[in-house]
Order: C-alpha cells, then structure tokens, then sequence
C-alpha cells in the first residue's frame, strides 16, 4: 500500500518524476535525496508543528515532503496573512517555522511510526469573520479523499497534474498528497504576488503538458477569454471552491474542455462531490441557474436538512484545533451552512450559503439565481450580489457589475432584459459598475468585501 512518505516512493518508484518546477524535472529518488536533511533537521528540532507559507516550487513540495515523512502536522499558512494572523495560528497550532537544514547523515530508521488518525495539517479557514479556525485533518482523511478522487479519475502512467491553487489551501495540498500517494507527477506553476490572473498566457502555456489541471472558474474563464484550447492529453480539467456559472459550463463545453465540476470544504479534506469522469465531455446539468456539481464520490453520504447541506464520508476532519465542542453530529454527518439540492439522478446543487440567502419583503432570494442571470448577458464578465438594508424591504437585491455596458448600471435597462428570467423582487435595484471583483486567496468573488469595497457608494444612491 502506498503512504505519504517520499523515501516509500523513492523505493518504489525511483526513476518516476515526482515533480516539475520551471521545467525541471525531479525524480521521486532524487526528491528523497533533496528532502533528506530536511528532514533530519525536522527530526533533531522535534516542533510539535510546522509552520509553512508553501509555493508552488520545489522548495515548499520538499519541506512538506519532509514533514509528512516524519510524522510533524503542516500549519499551512497563506502569504497574504497579517503579521498578527499568522502569530494567532502559530500559537494555536504550537508551531515553529522551518529549522535550519542539517548536514548530518540521515537513516530512514529514525522515522517513527506514525498513526493514521494523527494530524497531517492544520489548515486555517478563510471564515467572513472573526479568526480563521484551525482545521485538523488526519492523515487518513487526506488518505480516503486521495483514494475516491482515483475512484473516479483513475490514473494514467503519464499522469501530469497542475498545480496552480494555492499551497496554503486543501485544494492545492490535495494536489501533491494525490500523486505523492499514487507515485504521479505533479506541475508546479507558482503564481506569484500578483496572482494567476496576472499569468494567464503562461498558465496556458504550461498546462499544454498537463494531463490533470484543477482550477477555479475565474481562472478557467480568463483562459478561455485567452483562447485556451485543451491539448490531446488533457484527461481532465477540475473545477471547484466556487460555483461553476451555465456561461462558463457552456463556453467550456463548446471548446471541448474535459469539465468536470466539484464541491468540497476544507473540513472534507477537498472534494467529495465531482462530475463523473465518464460525463467530462458531455452538456452539464443546470437547476434554477446553478449547474450540477455532480455525484457524490464513493463512500459519500448526503443529507439535506432545514439547517443545511450534511456530509459524512471517510475524508472528514478531526475537529476544530482547540475547540472542545463536537465538530459533527452524532450520526458522523458533519452540517454545512450550504444550501443545495438533489437532481433526480442525485447530482448536486449548492445554491450558495444559508446566511448569504437576501430577504427581500418578506421573499428569499438566491444570490447565485441572480448572479447566473446578470453573467448570461452580452458584455457582463462578472456580478456579486448581496442584500443591502432597506427600511422599506428589510435588504434590498444589489449587484455590482465588471461590464463595459454602462446602461447595464441603470436598474430599469436591466429590468427589461431581465424580464423573462427573473421575478420582479429578484431584481436588483441596486447597482454599481466596477472594473474588477475583489477576490479571495482561492480565487472567489469576495462577497464579504465586494459590500465593504462598493457598499457606500450603492447605498448613496438608494431610493428604496
């Protein structure tokens, strides 16, 4: 069986590449080799945690080799974090940064045994307030999540899988504890401060030897935008950490891009919901303005409640580190605070969060309806949408639009063309054009900061 130890795959793998950074290629003996006195050094220091602020380079993919080697959890932590964030997740994960790299010979018979219920990383949330929580994923979570994503990809000898997410995040570490676990290569593209957006045509460039690529919509319409056409190897292009828009699903449908949709957290140690493999080139489902995340991975169970959408699969998380309270149900389901639904062939649909939901007198609105809506027009790259307190309506449906349309800023234009695809009070009545979209770390539309960014400005120009 294999493990999440670089010095097993160097024996049973030597001569495969374990990964590429800027065209170099490195083989699973040589990564052994490299991460070493990494290793020895983490072993001499003895932290009860590791303190890493990964990139997408050699040097990060060896450091968290070395710990996952040696039994020490990664605290991961995100290069745009505040000085006191940082501090907060350290002292609470009793983690130490890297130790100096030693130069005294190593033997793999210094690793101790490791449990498979002991901590692999923590990973902070990225919560709307408040402090990040810590979550604590098990080595056998990141093992089972491993294990249903190549239920459903299988793996080719030639496998290649891009790396472009962040490190910091469990979709980017998913990517490297996959192949390490299957002995495959992972392509390492590094953004940079600047972001991916900012590298498109290189991200394109070097996805043309990809035959896996993982990647957030915004990133997945931008390469598009960039006359991104997939190469012959391409098995499959996944997309995930947020909704997959039905312009986006049919302009990646039309150019013969293998989609395949997702749904995870970071508390199900990545996906647990995906498009079937087989389906990759076909038309994706869409309910009400939301396309399918499609089915859930094997051994997943979901259950759909008043307080949200509830998962139970052998990926959860351990808990919250250093919170005393049950992170999940008795039953085992852990309760999300997403709202969704279940097709007739049991596909997913998240509609969005529960607290995102706008209250409009006295009617729900989805967000994403109206989102999908304003994204289906001529020129509109993009929308949010949020509820915006009204003393007459209790919020108000507002939007903020990235469109080289000016009259799309007006909310009667808007009404008319509208007309046919949304009730009246899903209108927004509220609306403001922006040259861009704040974004999270990940890549999604930052809702929280959208309405911090633009909230002034729309509110001085209500009528309601």
């Amino acid at each position: 069986m294999s493990t999440l130890s670089i010095f097993d795959g160097a024996r049973d793998a030597p001569e495969r590449i374990a990964f590429i950074d800027e065209g170099n290629a490195c083989s699973f003996r040589e990564a052994a080799e490299r991460t070493a006195p990494l290793a020895a050094a983490v072993l001499a220091a003895r932290p009860a945690a590791l303190a890493l602020t990964p990139r997408a380079d050699a040097a990060s993919l060896l450091w968290l080799y070395a710990a996952f080697a040696t039994g020490t959890p990664v605290l991961t932590l995100h290069a745009r974090a505040a000085a006191n964030e940082r501090r907060d997740a350290m002292a609470r994960a009793g983690a130490s940064e890297v130790p100096p790299p030693v130069a005294e010979s190593f033997t793999e018979a210094a690793l101790p045994a490791i449990a498979d219920s002991a901590a692999l990383a923590f990973i902070p949330t990225s919560g709307s307030t408040g402090a990040p929580r810590l979550v604590e994923l098990s080595r056998r979570a990141v093992v089972a999540s491993a294990r249903a994503s190549a239920e459903n990809l299988g793996w080719d000898a030639t496998d290649r899988w891009l790396l472009c997410l962040p490190l910091a995040h469990t979709g980017g570490l998913s990517i490297v504890t996959r192949c390490l676990l299957a002995r495959q290569s992972v392509l390492l593209f590094e953004p940079g401060p600047s972001g991916v957006l900012s590298r498109i045509d290189e991200l394109a460039s070097v996805a043309e030897s990809a035959t896996l690529i993982s990647l957030v919509p915004s990133v997945l319409a931008a390469l598009l935008e960039a006359g991104f056409t997939p190469a012959p190897g391409l098995r499959a292009v996944l997309v995930g950490g947020a909704g997959c828009s039905p312009a986006l699903a049919e302009r990646a449908y039309t150019a013969r891009v293998p989609l395949l949709t997702s749904y995870g957290l970071t508390e199900t140690a990545s996906q647990v919901v995906t498009r079937r493999y087989a389906e990759r080139f076909e038309p994706l489902a869409v309910r009400q303005g939301v396309v399918s995340s499609g089915h859930p991975l094997p051994r997943v169970e979901l259950r759909l409640t008043a307080g949200g959408l509830a998962i139970r699969a052998p990926s959860l998380f351990s808990g919250y580190l250093g919170e005393t309270e049950a992170a999940l149900g008795a039953d085992g389901f852990l309760l999300t605070n997403d709202q969704a639904e279940l097709g007739a062939g049991g596909e997913l649909y998240v509609r969005g969060r529960l607290d995102d939901v706008i209250v409009s007198g006295g009617e729900n609105i989805d967000p994403l309806e109206v989102e999908a809506a304003l994204c289906s027009l001529p020129n509109v790259k993009a929308a949010c949408v949020f509820g915006t307190a009204s003393p007459r309506f209790g919020q108000v449906v507002t939007a903020v639009l990235v469109t080289s349309d000016e009259r799309l800023g007006e909310p009667s234009h808007l009404a008319e063309l509208l007309a046919d695809r949304l009730a009246r009070h899903k209108l927004p009545r509220l609306l403001l054009i922006a040259e861009s979209l704040p974004l999270t770390s990940s890549g999604k539309v930052d809702r929280r900061v959208v309405r911090e960014q633009f909230g002034a400005a729309l509110v001085s120009g209500s009528r309601s």
